[in-house]
């Protein structure tokens, strides 16, 4: 499989997750039904793997194939786009041990927000850079 593919799907499945919590969002505010809660679960489900296999390609190639002639800022962002991720996931299993004990702690259930801001932003950038470069040029 294709790093160029597997990096499209993930855009997609990026956009469609966002999509689904918006929508399970203004269902909820609307008092709409309890299902619409797991509408997110299937495009995070998504992004995990997509991302897990972009790791892996990454990894994989990094230590066959030198460094592309991509600029600093770009490598940076993807690699705090990376390690965002990897604390987001770790964060999350914090937060199903926590909830799943018979005193849950509640709080613990806001810890994935601050890693998944900093993927929010950093997808952002890394979705937009290429439409910015491509508008320099022209």
């Amino acid at each position: 499989m294709n790093i160029i593919e597997v990096r499209r799907a993930h855009r997609w499945l990026a956009v469609s997750f966002l999509a689904a919590v918006l929508i399970t969002v203004i269902g909820l505010s609307l008092s709409g039904p309890e299902w619409v809660v797991y509408l997110p679960l299937f495009p995070l489900a998504g992004l995990f793997l997509s991302g897990s296999l972009m790791f892996a390609l990454v990894y994989r190639g990094s230590r066959r194939a030198p460094a592309s002639g991509r600029s600093s800022g770009v490598r940076r962002v993807r690699r705090a786009h990376r390690w965002s991720a990897v604390v987001f996931v770790v964060t999350v299993v914090a937060t199903v041990i926590a909830l799943a004990r018979q005193e849950p702690v509640v709080w613990v259930s806001y810890l994935p927000l601050i890693p998944l801001a900093g993927l929010f932003l950093s997808g952002s950038i890394m979705l937009v850079a290429p439409l910015v470069r491509a508008r320099r040029v022209q």
